[in-house]
């Protein structure tokens, strides 16, 4: 088989079917592009305007940055929608095409749809809000916002932890900031000796001494016997706010106590064979 030049199409063709298409897709492809650029810049500007609604609302802030994430999701989409329409896509055959690859999609993204559904049970269920300070997945910290797909958490040294919400909201937690009100305890070993009822009394005193301390709830110390020591389990109740300074406090002031006391206090006695 011989091939001539009549077998190939020339430059002027190549040129000329070109130039139809730029003729008559051109302006529409700048067209789509103009109301896509200006569509999203529209979105973000409501989206912004709608979630000063919400803080002047006073919504919760945990559920605004998760309404904040569908809102914006759903109108990018139609926008989408819309200038495949424009171009001049059957939106039949475009949802049919959407259609299956959202199977595969889904499949692919299995993981993914179970976090948008632990999301939205994270927020149905509240098991804790943005400013909780919480424990679950290995990790704690203080929550920063509940989105779609995850939650974020801040730790006490100012890293950022993401846990994605499928899991969050099938494994345990631990909320400690979510009652208004937290025990406290206060373990302090003892050496074999010391008079139990006058330290007890003791760290009941330095307890009660303490305004942040409520005085609704008992203050009890529970004495445990072990083979090398007795623990004296000091027990009150304060507000979840004033824990941490409290404990502080708390501790300082027992420690001061015992060494002015001079208590016997039990120690490791390690044996070295030669």
């Amino acid at each position: 088989m011989v091939l001539n030049s009549a077998n190939f199409l020339s430059w002027e063709d190549v040129i000329g079917f070109l130039r139809n298409i730029l003729f008559d897709f051109g302006p529409k492809l700048i067209i789509a592009g103009l109301i896509l650029y200006i569509g999203f810049r529209i979105i973000k500007f409501l989206t912004k305007k709608l979630n000063n609604i919400f803080e002047k609302k006073n919504l919760d802030k945990s559920l605004r940055p998760f309404l904040m994430s569908i809102i914006s999701i759903s109108l990018k989409a139609l926008l989408i929608l819309t200038v495949v329409g424009y171009l001049g896509v059957e939106m039949t055959q475009f949802t049919a095409i959407l259609a299956s690859a959202g199977v595969a999609i889904g499949l692919a993204l299995s993981g993914t749809l179970q976090n948008v559904a632990g999301g939205v049970v994270l927020l149905v269920l509240r098991p804790f809000r943005v400013g909780d300070y919480i424990a679950a997945q290995g990790y704690e910290g203080t929550v920063k916002s509940i989105l779609i797909f995850h939650t974020t958490l801040i730790t006490p040294d100012n890293k950022i932890i993401t846990l994605p919400n499928g899991a969050l909201s099938a494994g345990s937690m631990i909320n400690y900031t979510h009652m208004e009100t937290r025990r406290l305890d206060l373990i302090i070993d003892l050496a074999y000796g010391v008079d139990l009822n006058a330290v007890s009394a003791a760290m009941i005193a330095i307890a009660k001494e303490d305004k942040r301390i409520l005085a609704e709830n008992d203050i009890v110390v529970i004495p445990t016997i072990s083979q090398t020591s007795i623990s004296l389990d000091l027990r009150f109740w304060t507000k979840t706010s004033e824990y941490w300074d409290v404990m502080t406090d708390i501790h300082t002031n027992v420690y001061n106590y015992l060494v002015k006391e001079n208590i016997a206090r039990p120690y490791t006695k390690v044996d070295i064979i030669k």
